[in-house]
């Protein structure tokens, strides 16, 4: 039977509770990768926390070359160092995607949206991708219009400066957009709202029940334009331009136009541009139409459809579509017509192939409103607004909305604003949208092929190096890169690796991606020109023939989209329709310009054919139209070259040079020891075998080996920096979730990082991080000879091992010269002992530099070293065998107390047979240092 609850006295009783207890112990799990990446900010290191996180933002491994010794793609590393560190125990990290000068980013036309300028120009609405790389070609934008009904009361309207009054739910606020459509909608007035004043301050108050109360407000503005829909296009010669992107406009000459005249319901133009079908704008783009008649006018494309061509590459097409323009004045009395006003928001969508299309909505359409679309952030925008460091110093109003930013784990939304320009920008304007999205442009990517646009043609150091500090010493490193940051002429963040030098939580850092082999550029011949088809077969001369039969005429042009596919990717044949009924289409392949090889592979009414799975090479097509049994002549052929589905090819093993990665390797070993607490874990190439794995170790420890890349080898004063180094071999073949039947072959930095990071939080940064199991292991590559394991374990390489229970390292070895900071855990209980003096330390400043602070400052830190000696990080049975504080007069004389320094001598045993190392706090003015001394 339950004992019932013991009653109290009714009243108000307080009831106060313990805080909670601090660690006073810094973290040591935090590792930084550094590679490539597919998306993402570059040269900005982003934290993530998850898988989720890293894909939501950085998408997934590039493809990059391909190796021809195993016959398959090479894909970067990034991606799955990090899936291995969380998989192994890893809890947080930071990244870093590096890409050379190259790398641009891909702009996107806006369907139906036009800017309007503080000058007065109008030019077309263009999206940037939200980062450089090639990642978004397969993308398409799409835009709708949201419209709200207001009530209008009085207004006026005077050139471009208009006052009105409306009323609706919620009131309207500055940085919106009104539209007052006036009459038959021929005329339009675009309000941009510059200021809103609620003209009863007890209606702007919230209603209690849950719709907002209506409010009237006051509008005023002196940027108002007014549009006019369904206009001519004035006297010829014209010309069309229309926007692909970001650079100078492709132009047009139109050769006819078919105008119905101002009396027809609606005045759908239709325009016949010089210009081949491959090359046409899509439905959805906005088109500038200029004439010898004063003014422009925007035409949005609503159809399309290809003229008549002689061969591939030439031709017209025909678009049709409502033609408008922009006034300053009303052309006649407005005030007489009805008016319907609306406050107009924006979506943007955006599709890749067959995913479900993504949305942002209530985007707004004025530089004031806090939703504008032209400030979406690019992921560099985007991760120095999330940066925790600095965010809490920046005012409200430039911080991003909340749903801009990385908030759940997916796909983030692809686009950002357009380029910011000298002429700012008055409003946006929708033209021909509608709540349905319907036309969807792609992108028109810069120059180059994929992978130079993702700065990634030319492998080096310089990828992931800093160029001002990447030559400098291990002294100067950190006032270096405080210069360049904040005391320059231009100040300026790092890049590469030396990003890293400003996220103090950083503890374990690796560059997986610097293992690769260079890459080359594979060379892909032009395919020769198909030869012309043979002519169509004579009537049966002689026999009676249907006199309504008559040769069909050649359905030229026949055009292929994309011209250049690559393999595997799926392209559409197009050909022009001719008269005649009853017609069919024989569409033919060859492999040979002759057409000697060719086979049907269509035959209906369609104009058009998409073919899937075709393998690189030359493929030829040709197309024929019959009507009966009468065949006309063949359209001329076309040639469609599949290119391989990546252009660079991976030198050979027998061409490898190790000089990127020793100039990687070495400036990250200058970066760790330069900050003093951070581990770098290094790797090697797949083909390393074991003489080449010494002989590389051999290479970095000397100081003679020249420089590697512009970096110098690592000097005699610079030799305690490779403490601050542990390498790992060899790779793995390792299972994961998403793909448990085909094995990933990687480096072992991720899960070398992800068994450090697992230690430290279970057990401490003080214990050997060896003999711990590597999840998801199933093989080794290269198998490396158990007969030169000690040779290897010798060389201070931490060989990854296949044991009866697990894959797992049993040693844990820095490449440190001094036998005593070889152990890896040495090395980080003097990393944790440095972070947690400056921590400490840092209470202490502006203390009265007397005895009981002296006393205060011993009794601090014996404290925390009597802590990490309960813990096991020491050796010794005692407390005084196994660590020392000295703050004495013999330490602290009065020159130095009169000068404003105070030092802290740390004597510790760490928990292997080693002699006593010191760590030594000073206190000099307003600033703490830790120094290392034996």
């Amino acid at each position: 039977m339950s004992r019932p609850a013991a009653r109290r006295l009714p009243g108000i009783r307080f009831e106060v509770q313990a805080p909670p207890v601090e660690d006073v112990l810094p973290r040591m799990d935090v590792a930084a990768f550094v590679g490539f990446a597919d998306s993402g900010p570059l040269h900005v290191p982003v934290a993530v926390e998850d898988p989720a996180d890293f894909e939501a933002v950085f998408g997934e491994a590039p493809l990059l070359a391909w190796d021809a010794e195993r016959g398959e793609p090479v894909r970067a590393h990034l991606a799955s160092a990090v899936r291995a560190f969380f998989r192994n125990g890893g809890r947080r990290c930071w990244v870093v995607r590096v890409a050379g000068p190259q790398a641009r980013a891909n702009t996107f036309p806006v369907p139906g949206v036009l800017r309007c300028l503080e000058s007065g120009a109008v030019t077309p609405g263009v999206a940037r991708a939200r980062s450089e790389g090639s990642s978004t070609d397969g993308v398409q934008v799409s835009a709708t219009v949201t419209r709200e009904l207001l009530e209008l009361g009085p207004w006026s309207a005077l050139g471009t400066v208009v006052q009105l009054e409306v009323t609706m739910p919620g009131g309207v606020a500055p940085g919106d957009l009104l539209r007052l459509t006036l009459g038959d909608g021929a005329m339009a007035l675009l309000v941009p709202v510059d200021t809103a004043e609620a003209l009863d301050a007890m209606q702007a108050l919230p209603a209690s029940g849950s719709a907002p109360r209506r409010v009237k407000v006051r509008v005023r503005t002196s940027r108002a334009r007014w549009l006019q829909t369904g206009v001519g296009l004035g006297t010829a010669p014209f010309t069309a331009k229309w926007t692909r992107g970001e650079g100078p406009p492709v132009s047009l000459n139109v050769t006819d136009v078919e105008d119905p005249g101002p009396l027809a319901g609606r005045r759908t133009l239709t325009l016949t541009l010089d210009t081949p079908p491959e090359s046409a704008p899509a439905p959805g783009t906005v088109l500038r139409v200029d004439s010898a008649a004063p003014g422009e006018r925007w035409l949005v494309v609503e159809s399309l459809e290809p003229g008549h061509g002689a061969s591939p590459g030439t031709g017209t097409v025909r678009v049709s579509g409502l033609a408008s323009r922009v006034l300053v004045a009303a052309p006649e009395n407005p005030t007489s017509l009805s008016v319907v006003c609306e406050r107009l928001t924006l979506s943007l969508w955006t599709r890749r192939g067959s995913e479900q299309p993504a949305r942002l909505d209530r985007l707004g359409l004025c530089p004031a409103h806090p939703r504008h679309w032209a400030a979406l952030p690019t992921d560099v925008e985007r991760a120095r607004d999330e940066d925790a460091d600095a965010l809490p110093g920046r005012a409200p109003e430039v911080r991003l909305p909340e749903d801009w930013r990385q908030g759940v784990p997916v796909s983030r939304f692809p686009l950002a604003g357009p380029t910011p320009a000298n002429d700012a920008e008055a409003f946006s304007f929708p033209l021909g949208l509608t709540d349905v999205p319907e036309g969807w442009l792609g992108c028109t990517p810069p120059p180059g092929d994929a992978l130079e646009r993702d700065g990634l043609a030319t492998f080096s150091a310089d990828l992931f190096l800093d160029a001002d500090v990447r030559e400098t010493g291990t002294e100067a490193l950190l006032a270096q890169a405080d210069f360049l940051r904040y005391q320059s002429s231009q100040p300026r963040a790092l890049k590469g690796i030396h990003s890293l030098l400003g996220r103090q939580d950083v503890t374990l850092v690796a560059v997986p991606d610097a293992v690769h082999r260079p890459w080359v550029r594979a060379s892909t011949p032009t395919p020769p020109a198909p030869l012309p088809g043979e002519p169509p077969a004579a009537p049966a001369w002689g026999t009676f023939l249907d006199c309504a039969l008559v040769m069909p005429a050649a359905p030229a042009p026949l055009v292929a989209d994309p011209v250049k596919p690559v393999a595997g990717q799926a392209f559409t044949l197009r050909w022009a329709s001719v008269t005649g009924t009853d017609l069919v289409y024989v569409l033919e392949e060859a492999t040979r310009p002759d057409f000697s090889d060719a086979v049907e592979l269509y035959r209906g009414p369609a104009l058009e054919r998409t073919l899937y799975g075709r393998t690189s090479g030359a493929w030829y097509y040709r197309v024929r139209a019959q009507q009966g049994p009468v065949s006309g002549p063949y359209a001329p052929g076309v040639a469609v070259p599949v290119a391989p589905r990546v252009r660079w090819n991976l030198e050979p093993v027998s061409a490898y040079s190790p000089k990127p990665l020793l100039a990687v390797q070495r400036a990250l070993l200058r970066l760790a020891c330069a900050r003093g607490d951070v581990l770098a874990v290094l790797g090697l190439p797949e083909h390393f075998r074991e003489d080449a794995a010494i002989e590389h170790v051999g290479s970095l420890q000397s100081p003679l080996t020249g420089t590697s890349e512009v970096v110098p080898a690592l000097g005699f004063a610079e030799e305690n920096a490779l403490s601050y180094g542990a390498l790992y071999h060899p790779w793995a073949f390792v299972s994961e979730e998403q793909q448990p039947t085909a094995p990933l072959r990687m480096p072992p930095d991720g899960m070398a990082c992800g068994v450090l990071a697992k230690r430290a939080v279970e057990r401490g940064a003080w214990v050997a991080p060896a003999n711990e199991p590597w999840r998801a292991v199933v093989a080794l590559t290269p198998p490396l000879s158990r007969e030169r394991l000690l040779d290897l374990q010798d060389a201070q390489v931490n060989v990854v091992r296949q044991e009866p229970r697990a894959f797992l390292t049993l040693s844990a070895d820095t490449l440190a010269v001094t036998p005593e900071v070889r152990p890896i855990n040495v090395r980080r209980l003097l990393s944790l002992l440095r972070r947690a003096a400056l921590k400490l330390g840092a209470a202490y400043v502006f203390e009265p530099n007397d005895a009981s602070f002296h006393r205060l400052v011993q009794r601090g830190f014996e404290a925390l070293l009597g802590d990490l000696f309960v813990r096991g990080a020491f050796a010794g049975r005692t407390r005084e065998g196994a660590f020392q504080v000295v703050t004495g007069d013999a330490l602290n004389t009065p020159v130095q107390m009169e000068q404003g320094r105070f030092f802290v001598d740390i004597k510790v045993a760490p928990s292997l047979p080693l002699t006593f190392l010191n760590v030594r706090l000073v206190q000099s003015g307003d600033r703490g240092l830790v120094t290392e001394a034996r």
